[in-house]
Order: structure tokens, then sequence, then C-alpha cells
């Protein structure tokens, strides 16, 4: 069975007038291609900054039926032009990443993505395993889970990172994770052996 792929985009510095022709050119593309967005958005446009130095970035999640369709989009021809719009619209870093067996909920869901850097591996596995206890306590999975070498970049300069995305039923549910103390707490030790930049991206309904 296929899995879905994921095309995630990190934007910064973004020139609004190039960015809103170009956005508008994409949505008949992704359809060709059998993708759509899931999240998109900036800060106070659908994007809160929780964590990290990454405070002004825009993003970008688009499912497709699998990774193939990835590259298939990002390397057609409609995309090659529609690319052209945004010439010095900003900075990207572009990622096409494998799903697994879990699928967003449909409604309005909301996703917090990270993006982050492990510094001491050793001592950060036990809290990723205690993170994703504490998701799978909520019966919230996540849709990718990903090292950076798993991880195709399509565009920037982004090396060793690594990416994963929870998806929450709601905005309400994925914040009261984020607020609660264990969580808190979770945050402060990991802190101390990697550097995560974390963001909550409000669903589109579907």
């Amino acid at each position: 069975m296929a899995v879905p792929g994921y095309l995630l985009v990190l934007g910064h510095s973004l020139v609004p007038e190039k960015m809103a022709a170009y956005s508008a050119a994409l949505p008949p593309i992704y359809d060709k291609y059998g993708g759509f967005y899931l999240g998109i958005g900036g800060p106070g446009r659908g994007v809160e900054h929780l964590e990290g130095p990454w405070f002004d970035h825009s993003i970008v999640l688009g499912r497709f039926d699998q990774p193939d369709d990835v590259s298939k989009f990002w390397y057609s021809p409609e995309y090659e032009e529609a690319k052209k719009l945004r010439k010095d619209g900003g900075d990207f870093n572009v990622f096409k990443i494998a799903g697994n067996e879990h699928e967003a909920p449909h409604g309005e869901p909301a996703f917090l993505v990270s993006v982050y850097r492990v510094l001491d591996p050793d001592a950060y596995a036990p809290l990723a395993k205690a993170e994703e206890e504490k998701l799978t306590n909520r019966s919230v999975p996540y849709i990718l889970k990903a090292a950076d070498k798993d991880a195709e970049r399509l565009e920037g300069d982004l090396v060793d990172h690594d990416f994963s995305v929870a998806a929450f039923p709601t905005q309400a549910s994925a914040t009261s994770y984020w607020n609660d103390p264990g969580h808190k707490e979770l945050r402060e030790a990991r802190s101390q052996v990697a550097v995560f930049n974390s963001f909550l991206i409000r669903g589109l309904r579907r």
C-alpha cells in the first residue's frame, strides 16, 4: 500500500505582491497532480509560532497520494512556469517527505509542525519516545516523522534537520496539548539536547 507524500515549504522575508500571483496560480496545478493543501499561511494568518528562532516563517503543508506525485508536481511544466511568479519573492526551503499509514482528520484540524536539530541523540531518544506516548494517549498521530536523510530537499540550503507533523482534530486540542504542564516540562528537557522550531498551523476544512 502506497503511503502519502507531503510537500513542506518554509518561507520567510516574503514579498506579498509577488506571492499573491504565485499563490493564485497553484491550486489547479496541485489538483492536476493529485495534491491539496492541508494547511497554509503565515504569522497571524493561520500559522502560530510556538518555539525557536524562526518566528517569521510562512508554511505550506501539501498532501499528495504518494511521494512520486510530489516530484511530478514539482518538476511539472505547469509548476516551472508558476514558479517564475515568485522570483525574488522570498527565501524558501522545500522538502518532499514520505508519510505513513496515518491520515489527517477531516473537519477543521490543526497541525503541530516541528523542524529540529538533535544535538545529543542518546539523550534525546527517551524524550522523543515520551512525546510520542503523550500524543498516542490523546489519539493524535504523527502523519510524518522523518530524519534529515529521509527527506528530499527540493529547494533551499537547510540541512541537518529532522521533521515531524502531528495532526490534531481541532485547534483547541492542539493548544491544550501544547499548554499541558507535562509537555512543557518535556520541552524544557529537550531544549538541552535539541533545537526545535515549532509551529501550529490551522488546517483547511475538508
